[in-house]
């Protein structure tokens, strides 16, 4: 077998992945996303969230829809002309938007934001009244103030467009620094390469570090291995950090957060002795794997506090710790706040401080050590 730092990291990759499909049994679809176009529609906002999940969803280059799937909404067979004039076909009619985990509203250019089919407008609404997340990106965030559903939500707009929003919805919150805005069911993207970062952040939610890693290795341009995105989550680490089996280590900790293999174990998988790996790993990451480990599962936890509605005692087993009073225990002293008090922060989550995982050399509004 090819020892782990000389084996090709996307192949890796894959192989975490195919190792964890068989620790839970699960096979199929994870994760399903409906995308509605607007007329002269950002070919880069489609392209990002499409090559983003064929990269998670099959091994390899295969490009499959196993683990994903993905539909044009709308009717059957009609085209869509891009803003670059490029045309896509939709193909998949307005089914039961439960069907998807998120639907991507992409706006075309402003001027064309009202030319578009009633089908539309109808089933984002729909969308909305079934509990469904809805992403708009571009001048889809227009499409949904529109609407009515951003809520005073602050939305993530691109500058080009800063005074055109203001001008259309006056008093409304926007940010133009952040590549995503995301509260609740509602998260906004301004366009260009922020859809890189939002898709990041899903993929890693459903599927987990192993897979936002490869999407973002695929993605990547040579000598530019890190999207913005990426600076704040945990899978940064894998790519800012020089060494390849310290990549790996953090890809093996981050993907079984609520099992991590020992410190022992770790370094044998790398090929590396105890003694060696502590140092490199305290070279490269700046704290030993122990702290690293606490830091990462502390991170996790307050997270699922302010996102999800677990018990604290779920709470605390799912992100590793070994009862709810040591979960307890490890808030109050790093953080001086008991996990209720946590839990009570306001959780609207604000593009790249979403995370609960932060990239090398960037400390989380958590991170004491």
């Amino acid at each position: 077998m090819i020892a782990p730092a000389e084996q090709p990291y996307v192949e890796w990759l894959d192989q975490v992945w195919s190792q964890k499909l068989s620790g839970d049994h699960h096979e199929g679809v994870r994760l399903t996303v409906g995308i509605l176009l607007w007329p002269t529609f950002p070919m880069m906002s489609l392209t990002g969230i499409i090559e983003s999940l064929r990269h998670a969803g099959d091994y390899g280059d295969h490009s499959r829809q196993r683990y994903v799937r993905w539909e044009i909404i709308g009717a059957v067979g009609r085209k869509v002309i891009s803003s670059c004039g490029i045309e896509v076909t939709e193909t998949c009619r307005y089914v039961d938007p439960t069907a998807f985990d998120y639907v991507f509203v992409i706006g075309g250019l402003l001027k064309d934001l009202g030319d578009v089919p009633l089908g539309h407008r109808r089933y984002i609404k729909v969308a909305q009244r079934a509990g469904c997340t809805l992403v708009g990106v571009c001048t889809g965030s227009f499409v949904l103030a529109e609407e009515k559903l951003l809520s005073g939500t602050p939305a993530a707009i691109h500058p080009y467009h800063k005074t055109d929003f203001e001008l259309a919805f006056p008093g409304h919150r926007l940010t133009t620094s952040v590549d995503f805005v995301r509260s609740g069911k509602i998260a906004t993207i301004p366009g260009g390469t922020s859809i890189l970062s939002f898709m990041t952040d899903i993929i890693d939610s459903h599927f987990g570090p192993d897979r936002a890693a490869k999407t973002v290795h695929q993605l990547s341009l040579t000598g530019k291995r890190a999207l913005t995105k990426l600076d704040r989550l945990g899978i940064s680490k894998h790519l800012n950090i020089s060494d390849p089996r310290v990549q790996k280590a953090l890809v093996l900790i981050d993907a079984n957060i609520e099992d991590t293999p020992s410190i022992p174990k770790l370094a044998d998988q790398l090929g590396l002795s105890e003694r060696h790996f502590l140092r490199l790993f305290k070279k490269e990451v700046g704290r030993s794997p122990q702290d690293y480990i606490v830091n990462a599962r502390l991170n996790a936890a307050v997270w699922m506090l302010q996102n999800t509605t677990q018990s604290t005692t779920s709470i605390a087993y799912a992100a590793g710790f070994a009862s709810g009073s040591s979960f307890s225990e490890t808030c109050k002293r790093r953080l001086g706040k008991t996990p209720t008090q946590l839990r009570k922060r306001k959780a609207e989550t604000i593009g790249q401080a979403s995370a609960p995982r932060q990239g090398r050399g960037e400390r989380s509004r958590w991170d004491t050590a």
